[in-house]
């Protein structure tokens, strides 16, 4: 499956049809958050897309919300079952088969050692960590209950989080379609931004 196609696709359905883009953000947040498929299918631009689409009155926050919050709540909690089923030993074995290391596997370990249940908060807005993280609690068996509340506070502020980005790329966009001179300064100061960061990630591999 090309899923840089599949997300592609996902997009112009979702910009073309808003009256059920609830459907397909929750789809993808449940995908991307459920059974480590998170590694394969990664939701950032339906997210994204969809948070844009919110800010413009295309789609209804509530009804983004809880699409975010009902697709991932539902991912997290079969990632933890999952979890809790295979074990912490079958589980290392089955993440090296998504090219996770031992190294990203004891990141997780040891942020969920020392800060319980509230990862489930933190950890959500990193890539690797969204997707490992539910699994590994579950292999660890945290208290379920504990897990869904705190699973529940994170899906939340997971999506409020994108409400907010779609807000600020929204009023950027408008500003750049309106001031063609900011549009180039902003464009220049990425393109400079982007090279001296891409020299220092050059000279720090160098060391």
């Amino acid at each position: 499956m090309d899923v840089a196609n599949a997300v592609s696709e996902s997009l112009k359905y979702l910009e073309s049809n808003p009256h059920i883009a609830g459907l397909i953000i929750g789809l993808w947040a449940f995908l991307e958050t459920a059974l480590l498929l998170g590694l394969v299918f990664p939701a950032e631009k339906i997210l994204i897309v969809g948070s844009v689409l919110v800010a413009r009155g295309y789609i209804s926050p509530v009804n983004f919300v809880l699409s975010v919050v009902l697709g991932t709540v539902a991912g997290y909690t079969v990632s933890y079952f999952f979890g809790y089923w295979v074990g912490e030993r079958t589980l290392k074995q089955i993440l090296r088969k998504f090219k996770v290391g031992s190294e990203s596997y004891e990141k997780v370990r040891q942020f969920v050692v020392s800060k319980g249940e509230i990862t489930l908060v933190f950890g959500r807005f990193i890539a690797v960590f969204r997707s490992i993280l539910p699994v590994v609690m579950g292999a660890f068996k945290v208290p379920f209950i504990s897990f869904t509340l705190w699973n529940i506070v994170g899906a939340f502020l997971w999506a409020i989080f994108y409400l907010v980005v779609g807000d600020l790329i929204d009023k950027i966009l408008s500003i750049i379609i309106t001031n063609k001179i900011f549009a180039v300064l902003l464009i220049a100061v990425s393109l400079a931004g982007y090279y001296f960061w891409r020299r220092y990630e050059k000279n720090r591999k160098g060391v």
